[in-house]
């Protein structure tokens, strides 16, 4: 209650110092919380691309956009590679071309067609299946315009179960909606690879023209292709056989070598977004300290008559030392607070497109509470140890 009264006694200059606090906390909670989420996007990738071997062709563009394709035969020769278990082949395209007009920034991946040979009996080695909110992911006994779609693509389509779903003038039957990963299969369309072969030539000139000539067969169409190795077999080891023998036709991505510059680019992104956010917090530290110094200045003489009437220097330090804290505690609840409010409002904005940028997860707002308290204990130690240390003669002289 000493506390508290010293605070209210000096209402105006302790409400600035939590302005400062909360303007700190709440920058740190918004950083943060996109930080957690940048952290599950990637985590979710890293999980993916390293329980596998990715194989793309040479010079190939991402989404859409590849220059190349890895024929049958090649996929089939990699198959037989020592250490090789299974190859399976992969189309990857976008849902709808991009307008360069209307582009816009998101933290997930635009909607894509993942078509996969369902035939083949590959498995990621990390993300074997996927978790169902309902119905089921396409298989072998599956038509090829049954599709799975990603929970950001049903939200944003107000798609169900048994829905029809138009992709490149294409009806697909919805048979499953994948449930929340908050990574990319959020935004995935899962199908065979036949129909996405098909849209893939469609949306690609060239291939068009090589596909209605005869020179491109359908099972060559291939943009990628996921291997996995026998157990007992080193990864390395069998992607730099595949490079040694495709190389030139060929980009292999290693799951080791791929995890460590995930683990690079997530390191620098967390940088760059915490310490943003630090900065802001460092101002309201140093403003807190200021707080203190000139509460110290203002009741030199009561803490002489404290002394005078037998407190001892640790519970003096003690007192200001918490009076630091709690001023702390107090503007990082309402910084954590107006934080996840404008979080929320602009998550739910962006929910209908899937495109939430901040993860809120209660560990972290607890940890944002007792991080705020201790930045306050931080900074008032050395005005409460200076508080301490006057002597009664001296503090007794400003009567």
């Amino acid at each position: 209650m000493e506390i508290l009264r010293n605070m209210w006694r000096r209402k105006f200059r302790t409400a600035l110092t939590i302005f400062g606090i909360v303007i700190g906390i709440f920058a740190f909670t918004v950083m943060g919380s996109m930080a957690l989420k940048l952290n599950k996007m990637i985590d979710g990738g890293k999980k993916y691309v390293t329980g596998q071997i990715s194989v793309s062709p040479k010079g190939s563009a991402g989404y859409g956009t590849a220059t190349g394709t890895l024929p049958i035969d090649t996929l089939n020769k990699i198959s037989e590679i020592d250490g090789v278990n299974k190859v399976g082949a992969l189309v990857s395209l976008l849902v709808e071309d991009m307008d360069p007009d209307n582009v816009s920034m998101s933290m997930s991946e635009p909607p894509s067609v993942y078509g996969q040979d369902l035939k083949s009996d590959f498995k990621n080695r990390n993300w074997e299946t996927m978790t169902m909110k309902s119905g089921k992911m396409p298989d072998k006994d599956s038509k090829d315009n049954d599709i799975a779609i990603g929970i950001n693509i049903a939200t944003d389509k107000k798609l169900n179960v048994d829905d029809t779903y138009k992709i490149r003038g294409k009806d697909f039957k919805v048979i499953g909606i994948v449930d929340k990963t908050m990574t990319g299969p959020d935004n995935y369309v899962f199908m065979a690879i036949t129909p996405a072969r098909e849209m893939l030539i469609e949306s690609n000139p060239f291939m068009k023209s090589l596909y209605a000539s005869g020179k491109l067969k359908l099972e060559d169409v291939n943009s990628m292709a996921a291997v996995s190795w026998k157990d007992g077999a080193d990864s390395e080891k069998v992607a730099t056989a595949i490079k040694d023998k495709f190389g030139k036709d060929v980009t292999v991505m290693s799951p080791v070598k791929m995890g460590e510059l995930i683990d690079k680019a997530s390191a620098t992104m967390n940088a760059i977004i915490l310490g943003s956010a630090m900065l802001a917090l460092i101002v309201g530290l140093f403003s807190i300290v200021n707080t203190m110094v000139m509460s110290i200045s203002e009741r030199t003489k009561e803490i002489g008559i404290k002394k005078a009437i037998g407190a001892s220097p640790s519970s003096i330090a003690w007192e200001y030392t918490m009076e630091a804290g709690i001023i702390g505690l107090v503007g990082g609840a309402i910084g954590m607070g107006f934080g996840v409010l404008a979080a929320t409002l602009v998550n739910n904005k962006m929910a209908a497109k899937g495109a939430e940028i901040f993860l809120i997860q209660p560990s972290f707002l607890i940890a944002v509470i007792v991080f705020s308290f201790v930045v306050g204990i931080i900074a008032g130690v050395i005005p409460a140890v200076r508080a301490s240390k006057l002597k009664v003669v001296e503090a007794i002289r400003e009567l």
